[in-house]
């Protein structure tokens, strides 16, 4: 169910890396820095129908920054995309003759795309510090699985929406080579889902965590 997501992320980004790296080839003396990483989200759950607290994605994403001049302090453009995924049990609450709990098994998707500008400062070849910020646009699915249950009657239901919103991130690179090091990053999203099928209006916000890989061409 999830797997061809990931491989469209990857081949994206393979993509875009070798585009933007062939495209501007002419201008060696500004190097393109590419990452990917994994980390954390954690979405609010604003349903009150809906048990189990907040919901906790797992994300991997990718992005690649091109400086377009400066030395120390660079400037240039930035874009990438993250998937981010959770399953859990929650427990559904339904009014029938009383208040009761059906325990369902929920599945959630994220991709969302960015394209913005960023702000670095590179005070030696081997450290980077930059900021960025822009549009982003997202995707999301929602499905649920309910267990066999004598008392209430859920069905299995799937939803699935697009937002748009607005990030900002920042980001470490320590770089062990001319061409690669590790990278660490934070990005504080605000956009919203539409979901009413399922989850309903679902806030996207809030701090998102991540360690990963940067490699400069």
């Amino acid at each position: 169910m999830y797997i061809k997501p990931w491989i469209a992320l990857l081949i994206c980004t393979g993509l875009c890396l070798l585009s933007i790296n062939n495209g501007w080839s002419q201008e060696p003396e500004e190097p393109v820095v590419g990452h990917a990483y994994y980390g954390n989200m954690t979405i609010p759950n604003n349903n009150s129908d809906v048990g189990g607290g907040d919901y906790n994605f797992n994300i991997v994403g990718a992005d690649v920054q091109k400086a377009f001049g400066g030395e120390h302090v660079t400037y240039g453009v930035e874009t990438g995309a993250y998937i981010g995924k959770d399953s859990s049990v929650r427990q559904f609450y339904a009014s029938s003759g009383g208040t009761v709990a059906v325990s369902v098994e929920v599945n959630s998707l994220m991709v969302d795309y960015f394209l913005g500008g960023y702000i670095g400062f590179e005070p030696t070849n081997w450290f980077r510090l930059t900021v960025g910020a822009g549009p982003l646009v997202i995707w999301g699915s929602w499905e649920t699985d309910p267990e066999e249950s004598a008392s209430e009657d859920i069905n299995p239901e799937s939803n699935s929406g697009f937002g748009g919103g607005l990030y900002a991130r920042t980001g470490l690179d320590i770089l062990f080579t001319e061409n690669f090091g590790i990278n660490a990053g934070a990005r504080v999203t605000q956009t919203s889902l539409s979901l009413k099928d399922t989850a309903g209006d679902v806030d996207i916000e809030g701090w998102q965590y991540y360690l990963g890989v940067a490699f400069r061409f």
